[in-house]
């Protein structure tokens, strides 16, 4: 059987004529990416159920997957990985291509728009009118996912996710009496227009959270004589919904952003901004935007009615799973934005107890050295690298280590993020003058060990904490620094002494946080020539790459948890001398790092990649660029010496 085109089946089955066919083409020359199809049915010629019909009965419909490749919004390989995710959890293609965050929803809708010859339409602009609803039923229209948008003679306009079956379609027209346009809009838009047209609200059962939470404080009931009525039920669920996905996730933060159709909620998790979807929940978040925010500041005690400043604070609540309770605190910040109020979360959950070197993920090398160095009574211990680097984790595991029985350890934080016992913490409140140096100073007199600054922020900071480091007491503290070196010239341009610095640091540790690849979808790939050259590996090296392709653990990101990659720089008695002749950074690492150890970052991240950990685009994200050019030569080396190991 003869394969024919649309337009001549069209012309054969006598549902077009020739002329007619030619004047679309003419008119599809003005607009190339509009189907022939759409177009004869905008310029009246053709009927949009039988244009279906051809279509489907003579297998001329182009696959979602096809169109979205041949307009180079995913790749072969991209469109697998959704085919297979589409086929195991039994969604549509389009909303597996959004869940694995490859490709916009409003990409999808046009696509599909396309692909059925249909208009898409934007639902952002549209008026629309509650008087609609008697058109559709809203049980139908939830079912189908489609709503009406306009009503104009005698035809009704019929917004749809998806293009609804012919037999409904026709049942459509029987109830409204009249012709029926179907358009295409975003899955999300239509969702929120059924909202405002049917004025669906939240349904009365909730589905049932992991975990309970309460607040771990009683407040004043009259402090506001309006709170009862303005936060419902639903509200309050939801922001205990929200919440709990986040701690149950592992995230840490909670981004509440106001966008012109409401609200859109995004966790940090892996250090990335992921969604992660609530459900039927997403809806009503989106229409209880406002009520929402109030109810987080009602938690923190913040004014609801200020929405023009920002504002800070801090709440608790209690976890309870399975009859263990844990109290887990919140830090809160708002500011105002063109749609509304945006908030942020800080999670500090307490629940991981100790904290470990070991379980940090370092390497047994850099957590035996680190150890070695600790083991000297005096000196200073900084952690260097910039925020959401893992500093601070970093510096409760040394404390865990060095805190034992005989030991008192005072700590000065901000803000304190996890309670160790046995120790003392301090946070700092400017507001009242207990300012790190303020406070350390004090804790000089407590007769301490050991000694924890959360951050070295200043010249009068880092001269205190090196002198306590000179009488005889173990200190550590933070610099935010590129690298390891950077700490010297950092506190130098602070205004330190070199002879201060050189008398008294004991360990530099330079770190960033590296995204891991999920083990339950790693697969081996070959990552792009332009990538590999960044990193002076050749196209021919004998290497084996890995990813995550993506998979529901892991939110579709191929990344499933964060481990460091650091700079370990324990400096020797030549390089101590050298701070006091005020060395430039490069001088100092290239006295530092020419041997073979002590390894850079991008060394440590790279041996990494090599063990299938991670992957160069990781390290590409988070290692300063500055020192992947410089590792090149490095990571050369450090191949040609394991093909020597391999060969022997």
């Amino acid at each position: 059987m003869p394969e024919f085109k649309l337009g001549e089946l069209l012309i054969q089955n006598k549902l077009i004529t020739k002329e007619q066919f030619d004047q679309a083409l003419e008119m599809q020359q003005l607009t190339p990416h509009q189907p022939i199809g759409q177009i004869l049915c905008m310029l009246g010629f053709l009927n949009i159920k039988d244009l279906g019909y051809i279509l489907d009965h003579n297998k001329k419909r182009r696959k979602l997957g096809d169109i979205l490749v041949s307009q180079g919004l995913i790749d072969e390989e991209k469109l697998r990985n959704a085919l297979s995710v589409s086929g195991e959890e039994k969604i549509p293609l389009g909303r597996a291509l959004i869940r694995q965050q490859v490709i916009e929803e409003e990409q999808v809708a046009q696509a599909i728009a396309f692909q059925h010859d249909l208009k898409f339409v934007s639902l952002s602009g549209v008026r629309l009118d509650p008087e609609l609803s008697r058109f559709v039923n809203a049980t139908f229209a939830q079912r189908l996912r489609i709503v009406p948008i306009r009503c104009r003679d005698n035809c009704l306009t019929i917004a749809m996710a998806y293009p609804v079956q012919r037999d409904e379609l026709a049942q459509l027209e029987s109830w409204c009496h009249m012709k029926i346009v179907p358009v295409i809009a975003k899955e999300s838009d239509i969702i929120i227009a059924q909202q405002k047209i049917f004025k669906i609200i939240g349904g009365t059962e909730h589905a049932k959270l992991n975990f309970e939470l309460s607040e771990d404080q009683v407040r004043d009931a009259n402090k506001s004589k309006y709170v009862n009525d303005f936060i419902s039920a639903d509200v309050d669920y939801l922001v205990k919904r929200i919440i709990a996905t986040g701690i149950k996730e592992g995230a840490s933060d909670i981004h509440f952003e106001s966008t012109e159709n409401g609200m859109v909620i995004r966790y940090r998790l892996d250090g990335i901004l992921q969604t992660v979807g609530l459900g039927a929940d997403d809806l009503l978040i989106s229409t209880n935007a406002r009520q929402v925010v109030s109810k987080i500041k009602i938690l923190c005690d913040m004014d609801i009615a200020e929405r023009r400043r920002p504002q800070d604070s801090s709440f608790k609540m209690k976890v309870s799973k399975e009859g263990n309770v844990r109290s887990v605190d919140f830090r809160v910040s708002t500011v105002p934005t063109q749609f509304g109020e945006n908030v942020v979360i800080r999670i500090l959950d307490k629940r991981r107890g100790a904290i470990t070197l070991k379980g940090l993920g370092y390497s047994p090398e850099d957590v035996k050295a680190l150890y070695g160095a600790l083991e000297k009574p005096t000196g200073i211990f900084l952690v260097t690298g910039p925020t959401g680097s893992g500093k601070s984790s970093t510096l409760y595991a040394i404390l865990s280590h060095i805190n034992t029985p005989g030991a008192k350890t005072l700590t000065i934080e901000d803000p304190i993020e996890y309670s160790i016992d046995g120790m003392t913490q301090t946070e700092v409140n400017e507001n009242i003058g207990n300012t790190f140096a303020r406070l350390l100073r004090a804790f000089l007199r407590q007769d301490p060990d050991n000694i924890m600054v959360g951050e070295i922020r200043d010249l009068e900071t880092a001269t205190i904490a090196m002198r306590a480091a000179l009488t005889g007491h173990t200190v550590l503290s933070t610099l935010h620094t590129n690298d390891a070196t950077s700490a010297v010239t950092r506190l130098i341009d602070m205004g330190v002494e070199p002879s201060l610095i050189s008398t008294t640091l004991r360990c530099v540790l330079a770190q960033r946080l590296v995204r891991y690849i999920c083990p339950d979808c790693k697969t081996p790939y070959l990552p792009p020539a332009e990538l590999l050259q960044e990193f002076g590996v050749s196209l021919e090296a004998d290497i084996k790459f890995f990813k995550g392709k993506g998979c529901g653990k892991c939110h579709y990101t191929g990344y499933a948890g964060r481990r460091p990659i650091v700079e370990l720089w324990i400096p020797n008695r030549e390089e101590l001398l050298m701070f006091n002749r005020r060395p430039d950074n490069i001088s100092l690492r290239n006295a530092v790092f020419s041997g073979v150890r002590p390894l850079t970052m991008i060394e440590d991240g790279f041996r990494r990649v090599l063990a299938g950990e991670t992957t160069l685009e990781e390290l590409m994200r988070t290692v300063p660029y500055e020192q992947i050019e410089a590792g090149r030569e490095k990571i050369k080396r450090m191949l040609a010496s394991a093909e020597i190991k391999t060969e022997t």
